[in-house]
């Protein structure tokens, strides 16, 4: 495409139309780059390499797709007698600091068939790398991204504007991206006005005013005056499956909002939305994860960690290290895989060297179920009890009989209860 073709799409929203003349032209200017530095024995001087490889966009682009996806981009060469289009693969490799090492047996694979989340992060992320790119405005890039790469695409940007001079500002209504920016560069438009933050808890503020267009939980929250804090929405779906094999069910008016953040900013949030809802009531549940077993009141859940004179916000924590240790009980394991309890029991031993004891509901139990890793144990190991015996935790917790739901789960939903 020609530049007033590219320029046409970029403007009407669709830069991914235009990421393969993108790609072909910063890898051609890349070459070119390489061979006016190579001396009369064909290498590059390992210092003008390293300047090469800190300024270079293209050297910038294949750094960050082998940190972030340990991959690399190759671009097949170009001619438009024979050629109806650029041809871009995608290889898959381990990243050794400089390029990647290709895994053995991977077939490079057409750059489009990848996931739209990786492609929409490489389109931004080519785009402000562009040397025809000075200024770029963005309207909510982190829109449909993983909040992961959210906040690496925003580092990278910032990079970026720091090594090749350019300007980037974005429009984003996305929590993870206000948390992670400085204070200082983020701009609030409000009635009117505009203004950057001049300290840091003044972010908080913008969680609540994200807008209702944006946030519809903002008009039930509203509505109900109910909220429960939680680090993501899978551990809502696993407090309603307990409830409901308790013969509890937690009630639809309870809006469920999903944010990692700490105690002390989930009590921040709190304040700032009761401004707009004074009768609001809030329950807020984290995982303990490296948090001190002292700061975690052993019957209430109350982490004591944060002073809190609000008496419609309880702020819990969960007495075991994950939310996932209170699903490592062997007999739903077993029904759940169709398996016997005494072999769920010995996978836990023998590649874990972990006893479950009979006291496993208990809220006394001993410190070292608190303390296991039951994310790991349950999801990520690569033998956790998902690999080995086919079961999601979801599938564990359905299984569950009300006698092995541990206290501190019952504890908690009775707050949501009392709400």
């Amino acid at each position: 495409m020609s530049i007033a073709q590219r320029r046409a799409l970029t403007g009407s929203g669709l830069v991914g139309g235009t990421i393969r003349n993108l790609l072909f032209e910063l890898e051609h200017e890349n070459q070119k780059s390489r061979e006016s530095l190579k001396d009369n024995t064909g290498r590059i001087k390992t210092s003008q390499l390293k300047i090469l490889r800190e300024t270079d966009p293209w050297e910038l682009l294949q750094s960050a797709m082998g940190r972030y996806f340990q991959a690399s981009l190759s671009v097949s060469p170009f001619n438009d007698l024979y050629h109806s289009y650029i041809r871009v693969s995608l290889v898959k490799g381990t990243w050794e600091g400089t390029r990647i090492r290709k895994f053995p047996k991977f077939k490079p694979r057409d750059l489009m068939a990848e996931g739209s989340g990786f492609l929409q992060w490489l389109s931004v992320f080519s785009l402000a790398l562009d040397p025809e790119t000075d200024v770029l405005l963005l309207d909510e890039p982190d829109a449909h991204l993983h909040s992961s790469l959210q906040t690496l695409l925003l580092s990278e940007l910032e990079n970026i504007a720091g090594r090749l001079g350019k300007q980037v500002l974005l429009a984003t209504h996305s929590t993870e991206i206000l948390r992670w920016a400085e204070h200082s560069k983020i701009l609030m438009l409000r009635d009117g006005k505009a203004k950057y933050l001049g300290d840091d808890a003044a972010r908080i503020g913008l969680f609540a005013g994200l807008g209702s267009e944006f946030s519809p939980r903002l008009d039930k929250l509203k509505k109900t005056k109910r909220l429960l804090i939680v680090e993501n929405e899978s551990d809502a779906r696993f407090l309603n499956i307990i409830a409901s094999k308790l013969g509890l069910p937690i009630s639809n008016d309870v809006v469920v909002w999903a944010w990692t953040g700490s105690s002390k900013e989930r009590k921040q949030l709190f304040r700032q939305l009761k401004g707009d809802i004074p009768d609001l009531k809030a329950v807020s549940v984290r995982d303990r994860d490296s948090l001190e077993q002292a700061n975690v009141d052993p019957t209430t859940l109350r982490d004591k960690s944060e002073t809190n004179s609000e008496p419609n916000l309880k702020l819990r924590v969960w007495q075991r290290r994950h939310i996932e240790n209170y699903l490592m009980c062997p007999n739903a394991i077993a029904r759940a895989s169709g398996k016997e309890a005494d072999e769920v029991r010995n996978f836990f031993a023998q590649n874990h060297a972990l006893a479950i004891p009979d006291n496993f509901t208990n809220q006394d139990v001993l410190q070292a179920m608190k303390d296991a890793h039951g994310k790991s144990l349950m999801e990520t190991d690569k033998r956790s009890v998902e690999r080995e015996f086919g079961v999601t935790k979801f599938d564990v917790a359905a299984a569950l009989n009300p006698v092995e739901i541990c206290d501190d789960l019952k504890v908690v939903i009775a707050d949501i209860r009392a709400m």
